[in-house]
């Protein structure tokens, strides 16, 4: 008995949080400028207010990756429960939005103007896809128990995906929000299943790729093979995702694109600062390189690891511009970075020094400096820094501060890229320069003694443990670490000893 009244809890929240969530898009979809704001920020509080009762789900494609990546985390009848609570609390949304603007003022999703069908289901597939690997590996791993930015970080996926993707293919990313339009009729109603198979697919297919990145959530003791295989994935995926946000949202020309691209940076930090360290970009990677050349006193980057960390961008870059021409329908419409024709070379290599300079004095600040480990808001101040360097810098340069993402350009075959190379001379010189301030700055990391800890990036601090994520998930020797153990799809935290390496 008491178990079925712990079910019509966790239903009862799915309902709501999926009713709101659902509810805003109705009531801001059609009406408001700033709609995408309105409904990441809906999701982010929903999460927070829901997350310990029932997950936080609401979302058909969130709860079949979480029962993708593990059957301990949700149980086949919370599975069907909660689809239908969802499913629910989408229709219910609707009918409300209704009463309260009318029928013809709610929005819905729907697909652009003269979008094709597969244009829009790839758009849903690759915004699900990194909204359920944000999930997974915000809220359901070891290596991240107990942080508090996890609705930050599935909230402003919605939200970038919103910007970059909701005027292509509608932008529902979630069955329950797609549902609202079949009770419209006509074409609404003809594709509401793009909704549905989509994200549905999207779902499917992160929680498989979930057991590549999270090895050690399978294994006590992956292999260098694993944990390299994981590193690499990680950044090839999360270079994708900033690199496909450029693609569509400067593609599609929205306001709003700095915001997009820079929350696309921040929710890929905090995804995969606990794998790889969430580079994203060959800059951050050379001045994590110059940092452990200036022997600091707890803290290494393999120097080998750079050159497949190199490719992994390089290759997320590649894979981002053909899907965004792809969802956009032509090459032509695939945003770029492009020194505009009213600035001189000059001004262009001082604006993405200075840009990449702030960015990478920003990572090393918040994420390698053992006085801050601990901080919740390294991928906030990451991401951030690019938007606003977007914004200040961006009509100057063309706003890449990452050679990866400059690269957008030459793999879409634009015309006029006879400058990319202003972005691999340019973000390269500003990261080193940063590094070396950063040497300048920091006295403590380099001449004071500390215990032998070892971690790169994004560090958890506990008084009396130190949990470390690291790019190479390396673990601190005799220490301390908080793992979670699934109870049906909650997850409760305890405290474990971690083994020697």
């Amino acid at each position: 008995m008491a178990q079925m009244r712990q079910l019509a809890a966790k239903a009862a929240t799915e309902f709501v949080g999926t009713f709101f969530l659902c509810l805003t898009v109705a009531l801001s979809a059609a009406t408001s400028s700033i709609a995408a704001i309105a409904i990441g920020c809906v999701l982010m509080v929903l999460v927070y207010a829901g997350g310990h009762e029932s997950g936080a789900h609401y979302n058909p494609a969130v709860t079949l990756t979480i029962a993708v990546s593990s059957r301990d985390k949700i149980k086949p009848l919370d599975v069907i429960v909660y689809l239908f609570s969802q499913l629910a609390g989408g229709l219910v949304a609707a009918l409300i939005s209704w009463v309260l603007i009318g029928k013809d003022a709610a929005g819905y999703a729907a697909l652009g103007e003269n979008v094709s069908i597969p244009s829009a289901l790839l758009g849903e597939f690759v915004v699900t896809f990194a909204l359920c690997s944000v999930v997974l590996n915000t809220a359901t791993t070891k290596a991240q128990a107990n942080n508090s930015y996890y609705g930050l970080a599935i909230g402003f996926t919605v939200l970038s995906g919103a910007i970059s993707t909701g005027p292509i293919s509608g932008g529902a990313f979630n069955p329950a929000v797609g549902l609202m339009s079949a009770l419209y009729g006509g074409d609404a109603a003809a594709n509401c299943w793009v909704y549905f198979v989509g994200p549905v697919l999207a779902g499917l297919w992160a929680g498989l790729f979930f057991r590549v990145l999270a090895v050690e959530e399978y294994t006590e003791s992956p292999s260098k093979m694993q944990t390299d295989a994981a590193s690499f994935c990680n950044e090839m995926f999360g270079t994708l995702f900033l690199c496909y946000t450029v693609g569509t949202a400067a593609g599609n020309g929205s306001f709003l694109a700095p915001l997009s691209i820079g929350s696309a940076l921040m929710v890929m930090v905090y995804m995969g600062g606990a794998i790889s360290g969430g580079h994203y970009n060959p800059a951050v990677t050379l001045a994590l390189v110059i940092r452990t050349y200036f022997n600091p006193t707890h803290d290494e980057f393999a120097v080998r690891k750079a050159a497949y960390y190199f490719l992994a961008q390089i290759l997320g870059a590649l894979i981002a511009t053909f899907a965004a021409w792809g969802v956009m329908g032509s090459a032509e419409k695939v945003g770029y970075p492009t020194l505009p024709s009213t600035t001189d070379i000059g001004a262009g290599i001082l604006g993405e020094l200075l840009g990449t300079f702030l960015l990478v004095y920003v990572i090393l600040n918040v994420a390698t400096v053992k006085n801050l480990a601990g901080n919740s808001f390294f991928g906030l101040a990451i991401g951030m820094t690019v938007t606003s360097m977007a914004v200040a810098i961006g009509p100057v340069t063309g706003g890449a501060f990452n050679p990866a993402v400059g690269l957008i350009g030459v793999f879409r075959g634009a015309g006029d890229i006879e400058n990319v190379w202003i972005y691999w001379l340019a973000c390269p010189l500003g990261a080193a320069l940063a590094a070396a301030f950063f040497r300048l700055q920091n006295f403590e990391e380099f001449h004071t003694d500390h215990i032998d800890l070892k971690f790169l990036a994004h560090a958890i601090h506990q008084p009396g443990q130190e949990k470390f994520m690291s790019h190479s998930n390396c673990r601190a020797r005799g220490g301390k670490a908080v793992a979670t153990e699934s109870k049906g799809d909650a997850t409760e935290s305890k405290v474990a000893d971690l083994m020697d390496v």
